[in-house]
């Protein structure tokens, strides 16, 4: 072989390559799935595994406001205990008021229906209940009843704090919040599979451009075989293109090892779970978003979790406070009960001429001293309350910041995304001329690979700025819970 072959070989295979081969992902299978990247937020908010747990989420907290909530309508309930026999030997006190241990044989039986509510407003109980109670003497083979056909019965704590109001709007908040979170969980969502979006088409890009180097690699170092074999180049020169290829080949499997990896997370952030090939376009312009610092805070204090947060954790340490409080002070409760009651020797006697029943009872705390018990947790409950006061006003500080900041990275990203554009059109342009040049035999191989090496950065530098103009986007949505494309909030009024 002449020297002639070898240029005319190397020739052909470099225009092959540059003039034909897609530099960028060309035509790809029938039956491959090409997805945009609205497309896959779609899927990833329908079936992906982030919005599967956000939904299992808010349906756990939705659920457990609505038992929390259905315990402040009345509750019927009916109990029963079954016969509960006795044989033992206790002391009993006779007639004469002395004395004396007597075997026992007997059994007991109840049944009661009850209806009781709760009131929040004042935190009293009432109930209204009727009973029914057997005892029977196993030894003298008799049965004793007691109804209680009807008893209205109400307790209520007086000079101490109304918990169960307390715990309403306290659970109300977290309610409230819980549609909010599962809005921002839908844009962490947003945010992951953007983030995989572009991955998975980096690593797209790795494989194409590894995969074009190793074949370029490939025939420079046959070539070069050839060239040594006929003593025209050094066993050096050889050694150097040898290493080339095997560095090419090293990058082309990593380039695969990645790809596989990053089309693994996207699939399972998508939700796809068939093996389908896919093929992700993005869309290589922007739009241009005008957000208002001042609006997209207004927007955060509005809609975002954390606000309601915040109240509820000052709510909380100034219900601890007054909870202390109260245990360390004079309180009472109060207990009445008015009814019917009867006993008999038969179930039909057990409802006739019914009695009367009253029973009422006034409970009193009084603390007199306890060494600074009551003082000393009071105190500590106001310091821990002083500690979240500062603690949330570090945590707004930050939440303030961090939207501002995204406003501003997000603002300096719609320009970047501009510039990018123009230096990736700069360096494909080179590379055309690059490349024209290189046909006519005008440059080199070097400065060849050098164009198509700044065309590819310069690409890959595009699509980066891309993917973190998305996720900044969709980052500033979550932190706001506002849509700025639309102009719209990302929480409805009704769910709030």
């Amino acid at each position: 072989m002449n020297n002639s072959f070898y240029k005319y070989r190397f020739h052909a295979i470099l225009v092959v390559s540059f003039l034909w081969s897609p530099c960028r992902l060309g035509a790809q299978p029938l039956d491959t799935l090409t997805l945009t990247l609205n497309e896959c937020i779609r899927m990833g908010q329908e079936n992906g595994p982030l919005s599967a747990m956000a939904r299992a989420t808010y349906s756990s907290k939705k659920h457990s406001y609505k038992a929390f909530a259905a315990g402040f309508l009345p509750q019927l309930s009916l109990q029963a205990d079954a016969p509960q026999f006795i044989r033992t030997i206790n002391s009993i006190t006779q007639p004469d008021g002395s004395n004396t241990f007597l075997l026992q044989r007997q059994a007991q039986s109840s049944l009661s229906l009850g209806l009781s509510q709760r009131i929040p407003w004042t935190n009293t109980e009432i109930s209204i209940a009727s009973r029914l109670n057997r005892l029977d003497n196993l030894e003298t083979k008799s049965a004793f009843y007691r109804s209680t056909p009807l008893t209205f019965s109400l307790r209520q704590s007086l000079f101490s704090i109304n918990s169960a109001a307390w715990d309403s709007e306290l659970e109300e908040l977290s309610y409230q919040s819980s549609h909010r979170e599962f809005v921002e969980a839908m844009e962490d969502a947003a945010i992951d599979i953007t983030s995989k979006f572009f991955g998975f088409y980096l690593a797209s890009m790795n494989v194409n451009n590894a995969q074009l180097n190793l074949a370029i690699n490939d025939t420079l170092f046959q070539i070069s075989k050839g060239r040594f074999n006929v003593g025209k180049i050094a066993e050096n020169d050889l050694l150097q293109s040898e290493l080339a290829f095997l560095n090419a080949k090293t990058q082309f499997e990593s380039a695969i090892i990645e790809f596989d990896r990053a089309l693994q997370s996207f699939r399972h952030s998508i939700g796809i779970t068939d093996d389908r090939p896919i093929f992700v376009r993005p869309d290589e312009s922007a739009p241009f978003i005008e957000v208002d610092p001042v609006k997209a805070l207004e927007y955060a204090n509005q809609f975002r979790s954390d606000v309601l947060e915040f109240e509820r954790q000052k709510l909380s340490a100034e219900r601890n406070v007054r909870q202390t409080s109260s245990n360390n002070t004079f309180a009472m409760s109060v207990f009445a009960n008015i009814g019917l009651n009867q006993k008999a020797n038969t179930f039909g006697d057990a409802y006739i001429n019914l009695l009367d029943q009253q029973e009422f009872s006034v409970q009193l705390q009084i603390p007199i001293y306890g060494f600074g018990t009551g003082t000393h947790a009071v105190e500590a409950a106001e310091a821990e309350q002083s500690r979240i006061e500062q603690s949330v006003a570090s945590q707004q500080f930050t939440f303030k910041q961090e939207v501002l900041y995204q406003v501003r990275r997000f603002l300096q990203l719609q320009t970047q995304v501009t510039l990018s554009g123009k230096a990736d059109t700069v360096a494909q342009r080179r590379f055309d001329v690059a490349r024209e040049r290189f046909t006519i035999g005008k440059i080199d191989v070097p400065n060849l690979f050098l164009a198509q090496s700044e065309k590819d950065a310069a690409y890959r530098a595009r699509i980066q700025t891309l993917s973190d103009y998305w996720i900044t986007y969709y980052r500033l949505r979550r932190l706001t819970l506002y849509d700025f494309a639309n102009g719209a909030p990302l929480v409805k009024s009704s769910e709030e």
